[in-house]
């Protein structure tokens, strides 16, 4: 039995994007999510990508052939993370107002963001995890994967000039969309610390922590449950953005 080089070659390079793409992403890329599973998918998006993936020349040398696959590596794992840079945005809103609730000693296990997390970074990741679904965010990451073939073909692969503005400006993200998902929550609860600490000033007797811890998890509580509704929506505009970020990510390879 023969086996045709040049297309295990390009079902390989196919295999190498797809994988670190599938591997990366946010709720699909988790451990959640068995490997095999994502391994499966990987080759199953390799396969179905061979007819549309265009010719492909082997690299004569070794050290070509590894900067072919290393390039397909980096592909995979830029689009990958520029997309998990979106939940990370909205873990570390939620660690900010759990922190300002006094909970940051509740820690519960996150498996999107595989560690312990506070209890309410952990509750906004569940409800960012169902947004995403519910919007077929799982599926973007496949169509993106055969939208890769088109923008940057295999072997083909270029970097831009705006690299490193472009990575300053996802850095940026996670910051932007902490303080969009909880700002009202993070302005009260400032406020609420802030009447307190003239309280604690005025009446020195008074012992504010056993009466400020209550009153901030009480009303960081109330806050968080009426913001669930403007939550999901603003929730949906960031995975549509994010959505943008991974064809920003393309374009920034194909040159």
């Amino acid at each position: 039995m023969s086996v045709d080089l040049v297309n295990f070659y390009k079902f390989l390079l196919l295999l190498i994007r797809a994988s670190f793409i599938i591997f990366v992403v946010p709720v699909i890329g988790t451990r959640t999510v068995p490997a095999m599973a994502k391994v499966a998918l990987a080759m199953f998006l390799a396969y179905i990508a061979m007819p549309v993936a265009g010719n492909v020349v082997i690299p004569e040398t070794v050290v070509g052939l590894v900067l072919v696959v290393l390039r397909e590596l980096l592909l995979g794992v830029c689009i990958g993370f520029a997309c998990r840079l979106i939940f990370d945005g909205i873990q570390l809103g939620g660690q900010y107002v759990g922190y300002m609730m006094g909970f940051s000693v509740v820690n519960v296990m996150d498996p999107q963001a595989e560690t312990a997390v506070p209890l309410i970074s952990h509750f906004e990741s569940i409800v960012a995890v169902l947004v995403f679904l519910s919007i077929g965010g799982h599926l973007w990451f496949m169509s993106a994967f055969l939208d890769t073939l088109k923008a940057v073909p295999l072997g083909e692969l270029r970097m831009g000039t705006s690299w490193s503005l472009f990575l300053a400006k996802l850095g940026r993200e996670i910051f932007v969309v902490g303080l969009k998902v909880n700002a009202p929550i993070f302005i009260v609860l400032f406020l609420i610390q802030l009447v307190m600490a003239v309280i604690a000033r005025i009446v020195p007797q008074m012992n504010i922590f056993m009466v400020g811890f209550p009153i901030q998890i009480f009303v960081g509580l109330v806050l968080l449950a009426f913001s669930v509704r403007g939550m999901v929506h603003l929730f949906g505009n960031e995975f549509l953005y994010m959505r943008e970020l991974m064809y920003s990510v393309m374009r920034l390879f194909g040159g």
